[in-house]
């Protein structure tokens, strides 16, 4: 299989890694996201949708991994959020609004 890059500047995933995620590891498995178990199954999706947060992005870079339906997952927060399944950067740029201060 090969790897693919989903690059995305809208704000679809703004507040929800989670989705990001299942997105990511179907489009790696060749399967529609329906067809795989609930992500709750493995780790708490509202947890995780606030430790990626983008509102607390400015402050600190992240890193998580953990195992979803067979596949290892990594997520990465710096000024990008970067989803890799299985060794292969399947979501290499996903750009939240960033929360704008005023000068």
């Amino acid at each position: 299989m090969t790897s693919s890059t989903i690059v995305c500047s809208d704000t679809h995933f703004e507040d929800r890694v989670s989705l990001a995620i299942v997105d990511a590891v179907a489009e790696r498995r060749d399967v529609d996201p329906v067809d795989l178990p609930p992500l709750y199954e493995w780790i708490e999706p509202d947890a995780l949708n606030g430790l990626f947060d983008p509102a607390t992005r400015g402050g600190c870079n992240c890193r998580l991994e953990f195992t979803y339906a067979g596949c290892t997952v990594v997520v990465e927060r710096s000024p990008t959020l970067s989803i890799v399944v299985d060794g292969e950067e399947t979501v290499s740029v996903l750009e939240f609004a960033t929360p704008q201060t005023e000068a």
